[in-house]
């Protein structure tokens, strides 16, 4: 049996190493998809600049350029989790770089006033994903965008509370025992795949919302 000392020292490592071994063995079979991933989040991020540059003293516009830039920061922390053992904490990061895209092309509209609810803190974000999938026309969104929102939403909804997939997160499918932080598990590659798949799928129409709350700003 583990003494407390032997557990004290396994959980030190755990929550002090980089884990680059487990990041390899992700890279070994998901590398195509990263760089996919990171080529279209490229385009989101030139998309966005255009729009930062513009800011001034426009505070609107600034919160506006703030919630584009944490949608883009938070889709690249979130596959850098997955690809570094971290599932769970990656699936609830996910939910938040939804709502912030959301909440971006919503404040983004001079028909709605979501800005200014945002603004006074009198606007649940929770319900922007809803809401963007309501006035799909007014925020001028191609369906195919509309189509992956609404699919990663139901996505992170299951991975953004406790359920199944919590738990055989910290079991190994493939050999006996658990797994305390970061792993790769050889019985869970389809899961992986699915999460890395949804991910690169989202950051392909990335650019496409950048450029929706771009034109939308342009009629302020």
């Amino acid at each position: 049996m583990e003494t407390l000392a032997e557990a004290q020292d396994r959980i030190f490592i755990e929550i002090t190493s980089d884990d680059r071994d487990v990041r390899s063995e992700y890279l070994k079979r998901f590398q195509a998809q990263a760089k996919t991933f990171s080529a279209a989040m490229a385009e989101a991020v030139i998309a966005w600049r255009s729009i930062d540059d513009h800011v001034g003293k426009n505070e609107g516009l600034a919160y506006v350029s703030g919630l584009v830039y944490t949608a883009i920061a938070l889709q690249i922390l979130s596959m850098k989790l997955i690809l570094s053992g971290q599932p769970v904490a990656a699936g609830n990061l996910f939910r938040q770089v939804l709502e912030s895209i959301a909440t971006a092309l919503l404040c983004s509209s001079k028909d709605l006033d979501v800005l200014r609810r945002f603004i006074d803190e009198k606007y649940l974000t929770n319900n922007s994903v809803r809401d963007v999938l309501r006035h799909r026309n007014r925020l001028g969104l191609l369906e195919e965008g509309v189509k992956v929102l609404e699919k990663a939403q139901h996505f992170y909804h299951k991975l953004s509370h406790p359920t199944k997939f919590t738990i055989a997160y910290a079991m190994s499918f493939s050999t006996k025992g658990l797994y305390v932080g970061a792993s790769f598990d050889e019985g869970k590659v389809f899961a992986y795949a699915k999460e890395i798949n949804g991910r690169t799928g989202l950051a392909k129409v990335f650019p496409n919302f950048v450029q929706a709350v771009k034109a939308n700003v342009a009629k302020w």
